[in-house]
């Protein structure tokens, strides 16, 4: 067998074990389907063995083609990364942002991922959505934006614009139906509209004086802050809502603001990624535009249907 490694040879097979198919890892290598696959074939006879069994449905590694992948793929990852670093020298962001947020922050990074990639065309985004709280080195994330601070000395976490206000809010329905509460405790007795998962606390946070946290009756769940506010339309129970979510359809009369005088307590968002001497310019580049994109927030929004621009 020929040592001199066939570099084209062994991305393209990385590609193809990544993507599960000659057509996706063409797609992402920017060359013919014909080529990868002449290039993997050249691979194998020079290994002297398959890499992967082919079908008309899929592709799928052979147990010798497992055990390449996973010494091949490392070094290789360090070669593309040695690259970038070289690009990003000259002011160019490069590679692979994996990105995790909390799933009401769904709809910010949909407004600032449109500029950052046409911006940053040669990035490529992976966004998960989840519950809870994740820690960028355990769960590998190059950034995870979260309303904790940063949970331990080799992580770094910078604050994402000011901190969101919350409001109460029910539809005059549903008040009228149950009654409206007067102090925070007698939210026990009504029925919540709650956002998170059945995981997170049962409880919900005051600013106000004494006011100690309000146990709260869950009626619904979801992962969307605009379900929770369309849930409290209909009048199905009391919501706890970001302010710019809640102040149009309270100036609308859809909703009506309870408990205003104990202000739910604000929530500041951060970026928290793991401490290094050298920041890859893809991850600053993102964070810069979401701190540009939270800092006028929410006056960027578009007016709610209906209403025209001031």
């Amino acid at each position: 067998m020929n040592s001199r490694p066939d570099f084209a040879a062994i991305e393209a097979f990385v590609r193809v074990a990544e993507a599960g198919s000659f057509r996706a890892a063409a797609l992402a290598l920017g060359a013919p389907v014909s080529t990868v696959s002449v290039q993997v074939s050249r691979l194998e006879e020079r290994l002297g063995t398959r890499l992967f069994e082919r079908t008309t449905r899929r592709v799928r590694l052979t147990d010798e083609g497992e055990r390449y992948f996973e010494q091949v793929r490392a070094g290789l990852d360090v070669v593309t990364e040695a690259g970038r670093a070289i690009a990003e020298r000259r002011g160019e962001a490069h590679g692979r942002l994996r990105i995790a947020a909390t799933s009401g922050f769904g709809e910010v990074l949909g407004r600032v991922l449109g500029p950052f990639t046409r911006e940053h065309p040669h990035v490529d985004v992976e966004i998960e959505l989840a519950a809870g709280q994740l820690d960028p080195l355990r769960d590998g994330f190059d950034v995870v934006i979260q309303a904790e601070p940063a949970a331990s000395a080799s992580l770094v976490a910078r604050k994402l614009g000011a901190p969101t206000k919350y409001r109460l809010v029910a539809s005059r329905e549903y008040l009228a139906r149950r009654g409206t509460p007067a102090h925070p405790r007698e939210l026990a007795k009504h029925v919540c509209l709650v956002m998170g998962t059945r995981r997170e606390a049962t409880t919900w946070r005051f600013v106000r004086g004494s006011a100690r946290p309000a146990v709260v009756h869950r009626h619904a769940t979801a992962n969307s802050w605009p379900l929770i506010r369309d849930l409290a339309v209909a009048g199905c129970g009391i919501a706890r809502l970001p302010d710019y979510l809640a102040a149009p359809a309270v100036s609308e009369g859809r909703l009506v603001s309870v408990l205003d005088d104990y202000c739910p307590a604000v929530e500041q968002m951060y970026a928290v990624y793991a401490r290094s001497r050298h920041v890859p310019a893809r991850l600053s580049s993102f964070v810069a535009a979401l701190q540009r994109f939270l800092a006028v927030w929410p006056g960027c929004l578009p007016p709610p249907p209906g209403r025209a621009k001031a």
